[in-house]
C-alpha cells in the first residue's frame, strides 16, 4: 500500500489485528512516495513519523530505498528472517511517483489518469534508457 492509504483507518486495524495476535509471517511493504491522490501527504494531511507510528502498533519497522532492488533484496532476507518472533514486519520503502519518467516523476497528478498513447511511447522510452543502467 501507499502512504497515502495510511490516511485510512482499516490499514491501522489490520496493523492492530496482525500484532495483536502475534502474526509473523507477514510481511508489509509501504510505498513512502508522499503523494495521494489529492496532493502531498503532508499537505492533506500529515502522517508524522510512520516509523513511530508502525513501532507503537507491535511492528518490526524496516527501512530502504524503494527503487534499489539491492537494498529491496536485504531488507526482504532480514525480514525473513524474522519469523519465529511472534512479531509483523513492515518494509518502509522511500520512493518517487513516476520515477524516470520527466513529466511523471514527483507528482500526484498521474494518481488515477492514464497516459495517453503518444504518453504512453515516451514514458515507455525512457524507463527503457533507464533499464540498461541495470
Amino acid at each position: 500500500h501507499g502512504d497515502g492509504e495510511l490516511q485510512e483507518g482499516q490499514i491501522w486495524e489490520a496493523a492492530m489485528y496482525a500484532a495483536h495476535h502475534k502474526i509473523d509471517n507477514i510481511l508489509s511493504f509501504v510505498d513512502c512516495n508522499g503523494q495521494q491522490i489529492d496532493g502531498s501527504t503532508d499537505d492533506v494531511m500529515s502522517l508524522g513519523s510512520l516509523r513511530m507510528k508502525w513501532e507503537a502498533f507491535g511492528w518490526h519497522v524496516l527501512e530502504c530505498d524503494g527503487h534499489d532492488f539491492d537494498d529491496l533484496d536485504r531488507v526482504i532476507a532480514e525480514a525473513q528472517g524474522r519469523r519465529g518472533t511472534g512479531q509483523p514486519t513492515v518494509v518502509l520503502m522511500t520512493t518517487v511517483m513516476g520515477k524516470g519518467v520527466d513529466f511523471m516523476e514527483g507528482t500526484h497528478k498521474w494518481h488515477g489518469i492514464a497516459p495517453s498513447d503518444d504518453q504512453l511511447a515516451d514514458a515507455l522510452n525512457q524507463l527503457d534508457s533507464a533499464l540498461v543502467d541495470y
